[in-house]
């Protein structure tokens, strides 16, 4: 019966790209009784969590084509894509990271399977309306029992769950990053001081703060991935360019070449750059991954 469900279904979408997803479905499902999505990044947006997604579960996860936050799969191949998964029987699906579509595939999925997510973000950015309506809503399919556990990747972020709205919450740590072998290192002059500054153009990557006030230190270069937002800095001959559409491996061949690498993000914790530079060799300097609710409540029975 579930031979016959899965040939329609493959039917069906095989006027599209689809039959690679139904496929890495099936295989997965021979492999294990949890399968992992994520979406696809769209250059650097995404990408860490692509990789962390990987790392943390290598032979389960699939990548649903996104381009930043908006699926590239039409209605009907979603519905495809939950249906195969209802007709495979799996015992749970994780959602890492939370693009608004998901929430459309939780509800569909919601009674058949056990749903659970992996949660990247932190709660200083919900200081954004679309994050505030994400994790609203969140929230309202955890009370409702559509998710029955959140995987919260910064430390402390779980108590959050569990103590405000008694929802099943664990703190997740990222793995240890796998890094591939023969990563190639850049010839450097070393006697300036290289600092790696690897960050998107958003905002909250904080990266005109650190590229300022790297320029500042005598005989620093600093290391970017576009050059060209800092032009107005006027000084070409210390600030490096590495292009934003990198290669895995090329990218980690670049941080592994640096003498420290910043990520002081204004709202992210310790990330996936911060353990691959580390893992490299590479001192990092960023925000801890501290469980601030502790540091909090010992604080407030301190003052007692």
């Amino acid at each position: 019966m579930v031979k016959k469900i899965l040939s329609t279904i493959f039917q069906q979408a095989s006027q599209g790209d689809m039959s690679p997803l139904l496929q890495e479905l099936t295989r997965v499902r021979k492999l294990h009784a949890q399968v992992v999505l994520y979406g696809s990044p769209t250059g650097p947006n995404w990408l860490g969590i692509a990789h962390a997604t990987q790392g943390l579960y290598p032979e389960n996860s699939i990548e649903i084509p996104q381009q930043f936050s908006q699926c590239l799969l039409n209605p009907k191949e979603q519905n495809a894509c939950i249906q195969a998964i209802k007709a495979l029987q799996f015992e749970s699906v994780l959602i890492s990271g939370f693009a608004p579509y998901f929430i459309d595939w939780i509800e569909a999925l919601s009674g058949h399977v056990a749903i659970r997510v992996l949660y990247h973000g932190t709660i200083s950015e919900w200081h954004d309306a679309k994050h505030q309506a994400l994790i609203g809503k969140m929230i309202q399919l955890g009370k409702q029992g559509a998710i029955q556990e959140f995987r919260c990747v910064k430390k402390g972020l779980d108590h959050v769950f569990r103590t405000l709205y008694n929802l099943p919450a664990v703190h997740q740590p990222l793995s240890d990053p796998i890094l591939p072998e023969g990563l190639q290192k850049l010839q450097l002059d070393r006697s300036k001081i290289h600092v790696g500054i690897f960050g998107s153009n958003t905002f909250n990557k904080n990266l005109h703060n650190q590229v300022v006030h790297t320029l500042m230190l005598p005989n620093t270069v600093a290391h970017v991935l576009d050059s060209t937002l800092f032009d107005y800095l006027a000084t070409p001959d210390r600030i490096v360019g590495h292009g934003t559409d990198l290669k895995r491996e090329a990218f980690l061949g670049i941080l592994g070449s640096m003498d420290l690498n910043l990520y002081l993000s204004f709202n992210e914790s310790w990330g996936l750059v911060t353990k691959e530079s580390e893992q490299l060799g590479v001192p990092v300097l960023g925000p801890q991954d501290l469980d601030y609710l502790q540091q909090i409540t010992t604080a407030i029975e301190t003052e007692k």
